[in-house]
């Protein structure tokens, strides 16, 4: 009966056993119906307890068959009992019901019915408050995504680094980038970081491939989760020259390596091109225009453009100005183996350009460049010569058109003093003197005789008629033109005039005015010991309008002569209304009228700046002044 036993429990030991596996897989196959990530935790949670005490049921019993080996091989020294023939189908039910009383041993049998009910008991328990996730990062986490917002741009301003940055990739822990050949892929370097940004050193002008590749970590070690590229290039500024002529301004640079365009930007307007130079023309004239030029590189892929430009290189350039007019009224006389020559100004003039022709070479050359003045002597010529003149205006904006052409002969220098003449006509049936004081007709001459005086005084005036010398009313002439010259006496003749004559002074000064020559001489010295100490142009009372003749003194000084469009300063005068002052001046700049060297005034005496203002600043009240 004990071995009937044994084997009964034997038989039931493996019926167990085998049932607790069907569960097993019945539980697996009810779990999977269920939320994929919940089964999976509560699978991690419930197979090792499950898993033990199946082990431990299963070597317990395990026991069994062997203890029940040993006993038939003791027992089989001795005559074995017959077992009745029961049918099985009554003893199973009995066994079934001993192997369910056995199995409640283990404390969580693995049913169908249990796992739900362990899943309900798992919702009414309370949730732990889970980390926030970034949602855009998680977006992008996906196991062969794509790592997004990757752009290149310079590092710094020594244009050997390109800085790489990145959209973050959820759960990524390390990025590694790559740096390719553009032409043919060729990896040059690879750098990790667990940032999202690196800065990679690279040629100006070379094509590359930017590759990142984004990393987790888990029990396998690091996977690749996402990975992206694009192209890139770093761009070296353009160098830019600029020229400008009149109203057009050119810019031109050196072709950048790796650029396909250039882009010039000036005030709201922008220009492309694929040349390496840009033309604007029709500009302002006298005009500062803003330029800012840039290098550009664009790539094309899978349909979308990437575009990379260089720093930006800022210039200003100004237009030039409008060409000055002609200028005109270009006058001349001979100097003292000199020419003296006198223009109108012209608009728009920063300077002048005086221009003499070589008969030899039979072509016009540059005798003085920048001439601020409207007057200019030519030195050094021979005497006895003609030379032709012409003067051009000039600024920034070019030269503009000469001058006519004027002709003046060199004339030997005088030898002897002489007063300046006049060529005139007689107006009406007039009376002539044989002095300046009497009263005593000689004769009458007819209305249109032509007359020459070569002196005047107290209203008359000196001429020659038939080698005998009379005198006329100022009244009954009609003046013509002036009789002078610019040569200039020698130093010897000058201070022999004075000395002979004994003029003296009161102060240590005194000043001749020579109206032949249309000269100052101012001497310094004494009575008879008068030695030149300057000499300067001069331009006297025309024919009509004569300076007085006389010796005079220094009256007063004034700072100038103020008109409401002109002035003249300083003045100094030597008789009333009579005043040496300078050439006449505008308010608004320039001359109204730079005439010196000839007659032209209304009888006072004009000056140079330098010489008048020696004169205001030098010589006292009380110097004489001989004007002959």
């Amino acid at each position: 009966m004990k071995k009937i036993t044994r084997v009964i429990c034997l038989v039931l030991s493996l019926m167990l056993f085998v049932n607790l596996g069907s569960f097993e897989v019945l539980a697996t196959d009810a779990e999977g119906q269920q939320d994929k990530v919940e089964a999976a935790d509560q699978a991690q949670s419930q197979e090792p307890s499950s898993k033990t005490e199946t082990d431990i049921t299963a070597d317990t019993e395990a026991e069994s068959p062997k203890e029940n080996e040993d006993s038939v091989k003791d027992g089989s020294e001795t005559e074995q009992p017959e077992v009745p023939e029961e049918p099985l189908p009554e003893e199973i039910p009995d066994a079934d019901d001993a192997g369910d009383t056995d199995a409640e041993a283990p404390s969580e049998p693995v049913t169908e019915s249990g796992a739900k009910e362990d899943k309900a008991a798992e919702e009414e328990q309370p949730k732990e408050e889970e980390p926030a996730v970034d949602v855009q990062a998680a977006e992008t986490q996906t196991i062969g995504g794509t790592v997004e917002g990757i752009t290149a741009e310079p590092a710094d301003e020594s244009g050997k680094q390109l800085k790489i940055t990145w959209t973050r990739v959820a759960d990524a822990v390390k990025y590694q980038v790559q740096l390719l050949k553009y032409a043919d892929g060729t990896l040059i370097s690879t750098s990790d970081t667990t940032d999202t940004s690196l800065q990679a050193d690279v040629v100006q002008g070379e094509k590359y491939y930017i590759e990142i590749h984004a990393y987790k970590e888990d029990e396998t070690g690091e996977t690749e989760i996402a990975a992206g590229k694009i192209p890139a290039v770093l761009l070296a500024k353009p160098a830019v020259k600029e020229k400008s002529s009149g109203t057009d301004i050119k810019l031109a640079w050196k072709a950048v390596a790796g650029a396909d365009s250039y882009q010039v930007a000036y005030g709201k307007k922008t220009k492309k091109t694929s040349e390496t130079s840009l033309e604007f023309g029709k500009l302002k004239y006298n005009t500062k225009y803003s330029f800012q030029v840039q290098a550009i590189c664009s790539f094309t892929e899978d349909g979308k453009t990437y575009t990379y430009v260089s720093d930006i290189v800022k210039l200003n350039v100004a237009t030039k100005k409008q060409k000055p007019a002609k200028v005109k009224k270009l006058t001349g006389i001979d100097g003292n183996e000199s020419a003296i020559l006198t223009w109108s100004k012209a608009s728009r003039a920063e300077s002048y350009i005086v221009y003499r022709y070589n008969a030899t070479k039979k072509k016009w050359e540059v005798v003085k460049k920048d001439v601020k003045k409207l007057t200019y002597t030519d030195k050094k010529l021979k005497q006895g010569k003609k030379y032709k003149y012409r003067v051009a205006a000039y600024n920034n904006g070019g030269t503009g058109e000469k001058s006519s052409t004027i002709t003046i002969s060199v004339k030997k220098t005088p030898k002897t003093i002489r007063s300046i003449g006049y060529k005139a006509v007689v107006k009406s049936r007039a009376p002539i003197f044989t002095s300046k004081t009497s009263k005593k007709r000689v004769k009458y001459l007819k209305p249109g005789t032509k007359v020459t005086t070569t002196d005047y005084g107290k209203g008359r005036y000196k001429i020659s008629i038939g080698g005998k010398t009379y005198w006329i009313a100022y009244r009954r002439l009609r003046f013509k033109s002036s009789i002078w010259t610019t040569k200039d006496y020698s130093t010897k003749v000058k201070e022999d005039f004075v000395n002979k004559k004994g003029y003296k002074s009161k102060s240590k000064y005194l000043i001749w005015i020579s109206h032949y020559t249309q000269r100052v001489v101012i001497y310094q010295g004494s009575k008879g010991k008068w030695k030149v100490l300057r000499s300067g142009q001069c331009a006297t009372g025309k024919h009509g309008t004569q300076t007085p003749k006389g010796v005079f003194k220094i009256k007063y000084k004034e700072k100038g002569i103020f008109n409401k469009y002109t002035y003249e300063k300083p003045a100094v005068y030597f008789k009333k209304g009579i005043a040496f002052h300078s050439r006449i001046k505008r308010y608004s700049g320039g001359y109204s009228d730079a005439t010196i060297g000839r007659p032209k005034s209304h009888g006072c005496v004009r000056l140079m700046d330098s010489d008048i203002n020696f004169i205001y600043k030098r010589c006292p009240k009380g110097t004489t002044v001989v004007s002959y």
